[in-house]
């Protein structure tokens, strides 16, 4: 699958290009940073961070003096929206001939009904989060002018919905008696489970009067204490087991960031101008793309060789401090160990329980 989200790094001072006010992912607030589009591709459980884009705010392509000292292109002192930029990653993936099923994205990509539709019209699958107050409709939508109710007034012009009325999507969770407790991935507690459902109905986009046929998808915490609401193209698709992990596969891009700053120093840098920013980042990629690929090739011999491990391995070879085959070796296990120790007492704290 390909997940679209964007990643923020907090940055003090107005001159590194693109930092501004906004809201920061990565603090979970609005703070001066500079944020970046990403687009992974994920494969059974491998993820990989394979093309990216900086977000300009209007503050900057509004300013030319700004955007020329900060080595901005001309081409690219255009504002575009951080939606605009998902699209243009999908479409490049397209082009470039990357093989995928689905395309995962949170709910601030997934409320924007013509970013939606234009994926539609590449028959191409989303699993797109929505909001709480998102509005569908639970039967076909019939658009058309509305009939003239008396003699006086104006004629109707505006092309409406004529024989149903829309609802909000918490309002249809609240309704739903239907709900299965599914499976969703392994963790280190054990499997994940939730509450799921998931609901036929039809979207619309304002832009072109049409409605479209979708699976509303909703998940809930086991506790009830969080629910997620998801809008799925993929109409033929039956199978509640795959539409409850499709609409859960969004978590492998937070562990792609995580790997990537961890592993290959993706918030660490200090540049202000935009090749070095875009130079940082296509290096972290090619890093992130040399360390899977090597941990691949150990996949081969030993099933739970992660990422870590292979940079340890790494390390041994480009060492910065004096290290032997035998203390890596002896790290690896014991990091092995320690997994091990805590999947163990996770699941017998569940087993506790669920006895209790």
């Amino acid at each position: 699958m390909l997940i679209i989200d964007e990643c923020g790094n907090p940055k003090a001072g107005l001159k590194s290009v693109g930092v501004c006010r906004q809201y920061c992912g990565n603090l979970g607030k609005v703070e001066n940073c500079q944020v970046g589009v990403f687009l992974a591709y994920v494969k059974r459980g491998t993820r990989l961070l394979i093309d990216f884009r900086l977000y300009l705010p209007k503050s900057w392509t509004v300013d030319p003096k700004r955007c020329k000292e900060a080595g901005i292109p001309d081409n690219e002192q255009v504002f575009r929206t951080k939606s605009d930029f998902a699209y243009e990653m999908i479409v490049q993936a397209v082009h470039s001939g990357i093989r995928f099923t689905h395309i995962c994205m949170d709910g601030f990509y997934g409320n924007h009904p013509w970013l939606l539709t234009k994926l539609e019209s590449l028959n191409l699958i989303f699993v797109a989060d929505i909001s709480s107050d998102c509005r569908v409709y639970t039967i076909a939508p019939v658009f058309g002018i509305p009939p003239n109710k008396g003699n006086q007034g104006r004629k109707p012009t505006q092309i409406k919905v004529l024989n149903t009325k829309s609802v909000r999507v918490d309002e249809l969770m609240k309704k739903c008696e239907r709900w299965r407790i599914m499976r969703v991935r392994r963790s280190m507690g054990g499997f994940l489970e939730v509450k799921f459902t998931a609901i036929k109905v039809w979207r619309i986009d304002k832009e072109v009067l049409k409605p479209f046929p979708v699976w509303l998808l909703i998940r809930k915490e086991i506790d009830d204490s969080e629910i997620k609401y998801s809008l799925c193209n993929d109409i033929n698709n039956l199978s509640w087991d795959k539409l409850v992990k499709m609409q859960s596969e969004r978590y492998w891009i937070e562990r792609s960031f995580e790997d990537a700053i961890k592993l290959a120093g993706m918030d660490d840098y200090q540049v202000r101008n935009w090749n070095a920013w875009h130079h940082h980042m296509a290096l972290v990629l090619l890093t992130m793309l040399w360390i899977t690929k090597e941990q691949r090739y150990f996949l081969n011999t030993r099933d739970n060789i992660t990422l870590h491990d292979v940079v340890r391995v790494i390390k041994l070879k480009i060492t910065l401090k004096i290290q032997t085959a035998l203390t890596i070796a002896e790290k690896i296990v014991e990091n092995y160990g320690n997994r091990r120790d805590s999947r163990k007492s996770k699941m017998k704290r569940k087993t506790r329980m669920r006895t209790t």
